[in-house]
């Protein structure tokens, strides 16, 4: 059991999406120290599952040196960087997904991509982390993925990072500069198959020039892996950026899980 009484010299990251809730905790030398995995219950909402956590969980009773959110929903929209007024971020939101009022919206500059990402945080969450968190900073899981893209493609043919969690997929398209990103959600693996052969489709990137690299959720042997291997010849896993350190039973986790988890904290440092 990790001893949070060193806490102040900790850097903590959470993911929240509406299926599961993970936490980590790093050291200042950026070595994993602490990882849990919340998935929720059928119908549980998250605002209820975090306001649990918030009360019950020692994870949630310390102050860290840094804490960094990231919201995982499919309530975004990519804006380019010269057509982006943060003023008038509501309404570039809203041309993609409706507003209910219960919604607070924020954005993040995507540097790599030359963009802004801006998307909706459920105004309880987002008040429940700035009460227990106050020094907390939020990204979407959309810019932690995009800003990845320029570590893990490849150098001879375009990338295509295909992020699974739970049952929503989000499917990037790279070759020296971002030219695809969209989110879907699935339920078969023929399903997952056709969403990232679709995507390369809508972007003339051929089977032969394309290299997918999955992360998250997905392992060898799995039904959504051995489907994708019938049909595509260049495959491979993510490799864990080298910045963030692994030790003891960390090191048998798979380089390729909690792929924008981990570069929530590397996009902070």
């Amino acid at each position: 059991m990790l001893d949070l009484k060193q806490h102040a010299k900790l850097r903590a990251c959470i993911e929240i999406s509406d299926s599961e809730i993970v936490m980590a905790l790093f050291s200042l030398e950026n070595e994993l120290v602490f990882l849990d995995h919340v998935v929720l219950k059928a119908g549980e909402k998250n605002t209820e599952a975090l306001e649990y956590l918030a009360q019950h969980n020692d994870f949630f009773a310390h102050n860290y040196a840094n804490v960094f959110i990231c919201i995982a929903n499919s309530h975004y929209t990519l804006v380019p960087g010269a057509l982006f007024e943060n003023a008038g971020k509501e309404q570039l939101l809203k041309f993609n997904h409706p507003l209910t009022g219960e919604e607070t919206v924020l954005s993040d500059e995507i540097f790599s991509a030359e963009s802004f990402c801006v998307y909706s945080v459920n105004k309880k969450i987002k008040e429940l982390f700035d009460k227990v968190f106050p020094n907390n900073h939020i990204r979407h899981k959309t810019t932690c993925l995009i800003e990845s893209l320029p570590a893990v493609s490849s150098k001879t043919h375009k990338t295509c990072l295909v992020n699974v969690e739970g049952e929503t997929m989000d499917v990037s398209l790279y070759r020296g500069k971002l030219l695809f990103f969209n989110s879907f959600a699935f339920q078969t693996a023929e399903d997952f198959l056709y969403f990232i052969l679709a995507s390369l489709e809508q972007n003339n990137a051929t089977l032969d020039e394309t290299e997918i690299v999955l992360c998250g959720e997905i392992e060898t042997g799995s039904a959504l892996y051995n489907t994708l291997k019938k049909y595509i010849p260049k495959i491979k896993f993510a490799v864990a950026d080298k910045a963030i350190l692994k030790k003891n039973d960390f090191v048998k986790l798979p380089d390729h899980f909690y792929f924008s988890l981990f570069n929530l904290y590397l996009c902070a440092l």
